[in-house]
């Protein structure tokens, strides 16, 4: 059925398959009667729905489509929530997803939210738009037949892998747990096989997650950690 996912992978099945599902999502918005459509953290949604779906949403369905990025920027100075970023007083490094940060240009709000509410974050060398890809890009960090996972923690995710260790190089103590910001889906699975692979967790206390979890556990009014390590 079309409109199944907000990921649309219709980009990797066909146009039409891909423009089924955008115009799917378009139309129900229009039937909420929604002002604007929020990409998640997701780069292909990203790709799908900010990019291609240019093309194809027209007329009625042009409703505005804004990335979650500068959503949560906007919410985070907004003054309407209460921050203590002492909560998030642990390393913390940034991967820059492909379809949001080099397609898009999406390159400061997620910065601009670590800066402030993580008091020891620091950069990969190179990131921004030079940042290197996380070695499961164009939806390989969901296959796992055959030995497309060997291939893409031991050769495609390999330089990514020794930028997160460079970032953490002077904290690579196993005593200090440290976070690997990576604000998409199919990031995410990719740093999941990589960290099991080369055992991050187990050899330096590595681990992964997105931006928003970073924000709630920031939150003054939330009082028990909303991260919780041991499941990550």
């Amino acid at each position: 059925m079309a409109g199944y996912d907000g990921v649309n992978y219709g980009l990797f099945y066909d146009d039409i398959q891909l423009a089924k599902i955008s115009v799917r999502h378009a139309q129900i918005a229009k039937r909420l009667k929604a002002r604007k459509m929020i990409m998640g953290e997701c780069g292909h949604q990203h790709k799908a729905f900010m990019t291609v779906s240019d093309r194809l949403l027209t007329g009625d369905l042009n409703i505005p489509r804004e990335s979650v990025m500068p959503f949560l920027e906007n919410l985070v100075f907004s003054g309407v929530i209460e921050f203590d970023p002492s909560k998030n007083d642990f390393p913390v490094t940034l991967h820059d997803p492909c379809n949001m940060v080099r397609n898009l240009g999406i390159v400061e709000p997620q910065r601009r939210i670590l800066r402030y509410l993580c008091p020891q974050f620091r950069e990969m060398t190179p990131h921004g738009v030079d940042n290197f890809c996380c070695g499961g890009g164009g939806g390989l960090s969901v296959m796992s037949q055959t030995n497309f996972t060997d291939w893409k923690v031991r050769v495609a995710g390999r330089m990514k892998y020794k930028q997160v260790l460079e970032a953490f190089r002077d904290q690579l103590d196993p005593e200090v747990k440290k976070y690997v910001c990576a604000p998409c889906l199919n990031c995410k699975m990719q740093f999941r096989d990589m960290f099991k692979y080369y055992g991050a967790r187990e050899k330096f206390n590595i681990f992964y997650g997105g931006l928003a979890e970073l924000i709630v556990n920031a939150m003054v009014d939330v009082k028990v950690p909303f991260i919780e390590w041991e499941e990550y």
